[in-house]
């Protein structure tokens, strides 16, 4: 008997909202859903853990953008 489970997919918050949901989060994909939210540089988080690179495609959870802003 094959057992199969679905995906309840990656939901995307900046500041406390909704800002995109998909099946699978790629950095790519971050990336544009970033852009389109107007943050240039950022920062991102799957509960408390931040993300790397490596961590990608993400396919389950909450990913929160967190603006990254340079001390000048």
């Amino acid at each position: 008997m094959a057992v199969f489970k679905v995906s309840e997919g990656v939901v995307v918050k900046l500041n406390g909202e909704t800002i995109a949901e998909v099946e699978e989060l790629t950095v790519e994909a971050l990336k544009g859903i970033a852009k389109k939210a107007g943050i240039k540089k950022f920062t991102a988080e799957l509960g408390s853990i931040e993300l790397t690179a490596d961590d990608f495609p993400v396919t389950e959870g909450e990913v929160v953008i967190k603006p990254y802003y340079e001390a000048k």
